[in-house]
């Protein structure tokens, strides 16, 4: 949806626009492909800031544990988008070290960790084709190798 807008917890606007411009300046500090970033918080959560599910929370939905993982800042957090963008990016890195230092690094078992949690890839022996088809139809994308499912808005 062109010009879709999400209120964020201080009731001002969200522009994808503004979304795409924090991950495209900070991603490759992480190592991590914007527009991969930017599909993640797509297929999460619709670019909604305000996200929850039983287990987690925010545009990214990140869980209280994957949060932990990777910074000190208290899980109330999650809510603000800025904040929450830079953690899931965070944890995003966090996953792609673990992987690259297996040599096993690409962007569908990236995708696959993150959804399904790293554990389960392994337990798959990092194959993505052995995990459970994602209904979402950004993850099956991100799984078949598309890095950049959803185009990020225009400058």
């Amino acid at each position: 949806m062109s010009g879709c807008k999400f209120l964020d917890q201080n009731t001002n606007f969200i522009s994808k626009e503004k979304v795409w411009e924090k991950i495209a300046s900070e991603a490759p500090a992480h190592g991590l492909d914007p527009a991969f970033v930017y599909a993640i918080c797509h297929a999460e959560s619709s670019l909604n800031a305000n996200a929850e599910s039983s287990v987690a929370r925010g545009m990214m939905q990140l869980t209280e544990a994957a949060w932990t993982d990777v910074t000190e800042l208290n899980y109330r957090l999650a809510y603000d988008w800025k904040t929450n963008v830079e953690v899931g990016m965070l944890y995003l890195e966090r996953l792609k070290v673990t992987l690259d230092r297996q040599k096993l690094f690409s962007y569908p078992r990236l995708a696959a960790s993150y959804r399904f949690g790293y554990g389960a890839l392994r337990k798959e022996k990092f194959l993505v084709s052995r995990l459970k088809t994602p209904i979402n139809r950004i993850y099956r994308k991100l799984f078949a190798g598309q890095i950049n499912p959803v185009a990020p808005p225009s400058a």
